[in-house]
């Protein structure tokens, strides 16, 4: 198994930690939270958003 603690490292924990994130808020009951009735109507609008903020973070952190 490849280990992640040498240089190449941090881009790959970066990514996975992006991924547990959507995964988390777009695959569990958590989402009920944001998609409820009567919610704002840009509610799911600023979750994507901040999904998509950190992989842009995630991805500049890891560029050379």
């Amino acid at each position: 198994m490849k280990q992640t603690s040498g240089p190449g490292g941090q881009p790959v924990m970066l990514s996975l930690f992006v991924f547990a994130v959507a995964a988390l808020l777009f695959g569990s009951p958590l989402r009920h939270l944001w998609l409820r009735e009567g919610a704002s109507w840009y509610q799911p609008f600023a979750v994507w958003l901040g999904v998509i903020v950190l992989g842009a973070w995630a991805a500049r952190r890891s560029a050379p």
